[in-house]
């Protein structure tokens, strides 16, 4: 990919982050409407505990970037103008959904079974147990059309992405959310948290009926026919692995899931709200950046370009890495403040809020290297290869069941001792990944970031300090913490280190600072 293309790869970055952020706003209100009306109690936990099987396989494979997107966009690109790529959609499209409704029935009558194996321990007392499980398995049973339809999102995603279409993708997820919020509002049920699965299907089947549009705006001739295309098998070929490798890190979720119910109520509830707020962050950047370098990255490796596409690697990273460093500053400073603000009202307890913030503030520091590792994991998928991403996550079971072993049980740090495991794990993930890449491109040049880099995290220490010291500074004047008050303290704290964080970064001549710069101010260019 030539240096022509940047300011193309630019513009869809800075389009797809702000769909992605009015996607992450509407679900970060879909969340504190959720926890005002179920807070971290047992009705919340059964929800939460459902999800796992249905709405976390719809994020994980139907997300952009999941094993059914990466796959699909893997096999199209080159395809991408010829007449029989319609026909190859089609049959992807029907094999994907057979293929899902069988698993999806699975879930359904193996419910009561799948809830006792991830969630064996909860409850202290037989009532608690009844309620909690009868709740879950209900759930789990309505919510499991999910997994059907997180292939089909998927494969649109992909299709779309190929085809830059990139609107709805970016701002689908907005209408899952919306459709969560809907039912509560209407459907409220203090007894049940029934309406929160209901809305969560409803939303699912919104997000793809977006995406139809779009699919039949692209050009693409649809039609079925006996004789299978080519690159199917291809499409295969990349997908289960793609499937096992991501599925094999689901399973980490159920290590867990199997240790947080040891803990007590509210647990998996605060484990599940504090990994919400670091994608926050995560899934705008992730997201606005896989985009328009997954189909870079398979391109560069299809022309054997590898010495660009390890420019390219670093360029994303660095740039990912300027923007993150901030905000987990932020979040790092004022982590009890800002849950406070978000969710502290109706059913969301102080209680509720400080076993969020033990969960958050051991789980923020994964963000650094999540985006890392999830940026590595598509140079993989662009040279085909999903069995080495699937051997690190593999391993990294094993090293997970152990440190929630020695951080839950051993040393009973609850939901903090889940955080700090689960942050330890995505550097094994990195490094791993990282060590086993280099007899496909060698050395990744990592030394040219040590120096731009080091400024990035000098600055966002700096940001960290100057973001607790101005907050505690404003509480000690202005002790208020209603809504309002308490709103303009985490933003006057907050802009303030942002604000020396970018001027520090400037200063030193950082490249990302520049641009950024440039973006916000066009007419000093």
């Amino acid at each position: 990919m030539t240096a022509n293309h940047q300011p193309s790869l630019s513009k869809t970055f800075s389009l797809v982050a702000l769909l992605s952020v009015v996607s992450k706003v509407i679900g970060l209100l879909r969340d504190i409407v959720v926890a005002a009306a179920y807070g971290t109690s047992i009705l919340a936990d059964a929800y939460n505990y459902a999800y796992l099987f249905t709405g976390n396989i719809l994020i994980l494979f139907g997300g952009l970037g999941g094993p059914f997107h990466s796959a699909t966009v893997t096999v199209l690109t080159p395809r991408r103008s010829n007449p029989d790529a319609g026909t190859l959609v089609s049959q992807i499209c029907l094999f994907t959904a057979a293929s899902l409704a069988i698993v999806g029935a699975a879930i359904f009558f193996l419910a009561p079974w799948l809830m006792h194996l991830v969630a064996g321990n909860y409850g202290n007392c037989q009532p608690d147990r009844l309620k909690f499980f009868s709740e879950a398995i209900m759930q789990l049973r309505v919510m499991s059309p999910l997994v059907l339809l997180s292939g089909l999102i998927g494969i649109t995603y992909g299709v779309l992405n190929v085809y830059n279409r990139i609107f709805w993708p970016s701002l689908s997820p907005a209408i899952a959310s919306l459709a969560i919020i809907a039912a509560i509002l209407i459907c409220h049920n203090p007894d049940s948290s029934l309406p929160l699965a209901i809305g969560t299907l409803i939303g699912a089947f919104g997000q793809l009926l977006a995406q139809i549009p779009g699919m039949f705006s692209v050009g693409l001739n649809y039609r079925l026919q006996f004789k299978l295309v080519e690159d199917l098998a291809k499409y295969v070929k990349v997908l289960w692995p793609a499937i096992i490798s991501t599925s094999i890190g689901q399973l980490i979720i159920y290590v867990d899931s199997f240790f947080c119910s040891r803990i007590g109520e509210g647990a998996w509830t605060a484990i599940a709200n504090s990994n919400r707020l670091v994608q926050l962050p995560l899934g705008v950047l992730i997201t606005a950046m896989l985009v328009p370098m997954l189909p870079r990255f398979s391109e560069l490796v299809s022309v054997n370009k590898l010495d660009n596409l390890k420019s390219e690697f670093r360029r994303s990273l660095s740039f990912l890495w300027f923007l993150a460093l901030p905000m987990t500053a932020i979040l790092l400073a004022l982590p009890q403040p800002i849950i406070r603000l978000l969710f502290q009202r109706g059913a969301f307890n102080a209680q509720s809020t400080a076993l969020v913030t033990a969960a958050l503030i051991y789980l923020v520091p994964s963000i650094i290297f999540y985006m890392a590792r999830d940026l590595i994991t598509r140079v993989y998928f662009a040279f085909h290869d999903s069995r080495t991403p699937f051997y690190v996550a593999m391993a990294a079971i094993f090293v997970k069941i152990f440190l929630d072993w020695l951080l839950v049980v051993a040393f009973p740090l609850g939901v903090a001792g889940i955080s700090i495991s689960t942050s330890l794990i995505t550097v094994f993930n990195l490094f791993l990944l990282t060590f086993l890449l280099r007899p496909k491109l060698g050395l990744m040049g990592f030394s040219k970031m040590f120096k731009p880099v080091s400024i990035m995290i000098a600055a966002g220490v700096l940001c960290y300090c100057l973001t607790a010291m101005s907050y505690m500074s404003m509480q000690t004047h202005f002790t208020s913490m209603s809504l309002i008050p308490l709103a303009l303290k985490i933003f006057l704290a907050a802009a303030f280190g942002g604000i020396v964080y970018f001027i520090v970064t400037h200063f030193f001549h950082i490249d990302e600072a520049k641009l950024l710069w440039q973006k916000l101010n066009p007419r000093g260019q």
